[in-house]
């Protein structure tokens, strides 16, 4: 009880607080709408299930319990990022202290945790990456305090918080790997009790399990094709073809550069100086070594997201925070530094939007591919356009070509009716390909067919795409008739988003011919 009555966790606590009510503030009148993946999850939690196409269950149920709370608003759906954050920066304070460092780097750990781009970003998004890196932050407290006192883990309160991780995301089985690397390491953590644990976290697969059994195990097909570069790569994906750069800036800005340069030097000690280093942090600093240079070897050869690995990030801080605190003698300036880039970072993210919609410094205008939050705006435009075109929830449907829009137009349509995917352009699946269908529920009605794209039109006319969408719908329906191109999001006063909208009547009941892709 002591460690909670501390000036330094009261201190964390209270700076926690007051970002968690700024990051709220800003989700709620910042103007930022869902990106299509959130919108997708928020389709999830309106129909809960044992899981999903590609996630387990755990995102729809955090924003089932978010939306209960607060609605089915942007706030609604992402209060639970905001929740995880804070709950993650404080565990990442007690594995600092169980990990045997002193209590001013454990806050100064909660801080960079929670004040870094990765920090902000995971009280904004809500993605299965913030529940993926809390349990394994939890995951290591035992094996912490372990390593540190020299004795056996307990391993069956590892797996049982493995199995609630992997609720989220299944990575979080490689703590498993940690515990080997841990075994080398540490006689001590050698134990039968492991395979016990390891029945344990298994019970986290059952309720995918559930699912797919019925359904072809769509969720492997997905898992595996993803780990090969996608359905598009195959046999064409050449050697050296990945995004090696890409991936470590994208690193880079998670952390902050100056964080990041500092990470890479601090892995020095762990091959020159690894007696001067406390076991637990010897452990997470040489798996953070190993798991970095995993996925950055493995960017050579095929494109992997910058978020794949953020899960190790509070093991990664931990290390950190004691060699810039502990361990380098003028590494506090470098900490300041880097978190003060941070704040820079952060604010300059969340105000561009601004910038650029409300056309500030014309003459020097700030590219749109700059802005990072681009994919969540412009959709609180969506409704006026659709209402305008005669749809009335209580008798009309919406469909689009891919699932994101179809996500999109599932939360910000008036009802918020879930929509349908029509693959008409034999795209891979997706969580819609696993929901009653147009066939199956509106035969001979009228529907509202809509695309997103940017705009202007890239690699066609404006004639060229109405042409091509309305040929794509005629098999379906007895009319169809275009409404028009609708500017979604405009940046210095020039639409840089558009919607696509047709008014397609007396569906016939065809369906585009299925596909195998996962």
């Amino acid at each position: 009880m002591r460690t909670f009555r501390d000036k330094s966790f009261l201190l964390l606590l209270g700076i926690l607080l007051i970002k968690a009510f700024a990051m709220s503030a800003l989700i709620r009148y910042g103007g930022l709408g869902l990106a299509p993946d959130e919108a997708q999850y928020w389709t999830w939690s309106q129909n809960l299930d044992w899981g999903y196409y590609s996630k387990p269950p755990g995102i729809a149920l955090e924003i089932w319990l978010g939306t209960r709370i607060f609605g089915n608003t942007v706030l609604g759906v992402r209060i639970g990022a905001v929740a995880l954050s804070f709950v993650i920066s404080l565990a990442v304070y007690v594995l600092s202290l169980v990990s045997g460092l002193e209590r001013r780097t454990a806050f100064w750990a909660g801080i960079i945790s929670s004040l870094t781009p990765m920090g902000f970003f995971a009280s904004y998004y809500a993605t299965t990456d913030a529940g993926l890196a809390l349990f394994w932050t939890l995951a290591c407290i035992p094996l912490a305090a372990a390593a540190r006192e020299g004795r056996t883990p307990n391993y069956l309160l590892i797996g049982m918080i493995i199995a609630l991780g992997a609720i989220f995301k299944w990575p979080i089985y490689l703590i498993w790997g940690l515990v080997l690397l841990g075994s080398v390491m540490f006689p001590a953590f050698r134990s039968r009790s492991i395979l016990a644990g390891a029945a344990v976290s298994l019970l986290g697969l059952l309720s995918p399990l559930i699912w797919n059994a019925s359904r072809g195990w769509p969720t492997f097909h997905h898992v595996w094709s993803t780990m090969n570069g996608g359905h598009g790569a195959g046999a064409s994906r050449a050697l050296l073809k990945g995004n090696f750069f890409d991936f470590m800036g994208a690193q880079a800005g998670l952390l902050s550069p100056i964080l990041f340069i500092c990470l890479l030097i601090s892995f020095a000690p762990l091959f020159r100086r690894r007696s001067l280093i406390p076991p637990a942090l010897r452990l997470f600093g040489m798996t953070s070594f190993l798991i970095l240079a995993a996925y950055q070897s493995f960017s050579l050869f095929q494109k992997m997201q910058g978020n794949w690995c953020v899960y190790i990030y509070p093991m990664i801080i931990v290390y950190l925070a004691w060699f810039l605190i502990e361990y380098l003698t003028h590494g506090r300036k470098w900490l300041y530094s880097g978190l003060g880039f941070s704040l820079f970072i952060a604010g300059f993210v969340f105000s561009l939007t601004a910038v650029q919609t409300k056309g500030v410094l014309p003459a020097m205008p700030l590219p749109q591919k700059l802005n990072r939050l681009n994919e969540c705006l412009g959709w609180e435009n969506i409704a006026d356009p659709i209402v305008q075109a005669g749809y009335l929830p209580e008798q009309h449907f919406l469909f689009s070509d891919r699932y994101q829009g179809a996500s999109l137009l599932s939360f910000y349509a008036p009802g918020q009716k879930r929509a349908y995917f029509f693959n008409h352009w034999q795209r891979r699946q997706n969580q819609f390909s696993y929901w009653p269908t147009l066939a199956d529920e509106q035969l001979g009605r009228t529907g509202y067919f809509a695309v997103f794209e940017e705009y202007p039109l890239k690699h066609r006319t404006e004639e060229q795409a109405i042409a091509q969408f309305e040929e794509a719908l005629k098999p379906y329906f007895k009319t169809i008739r275009f409404v028009g191109i609708i500017p979604l999001l405009r940046m210095y006063g020039k639409p840089c988003k558009a919607m696509i909208l047709y008014r397609c009547e007396e569906y016939n009941g065809l369906l585009p011919e299925g596909v195998d892709l996962y």
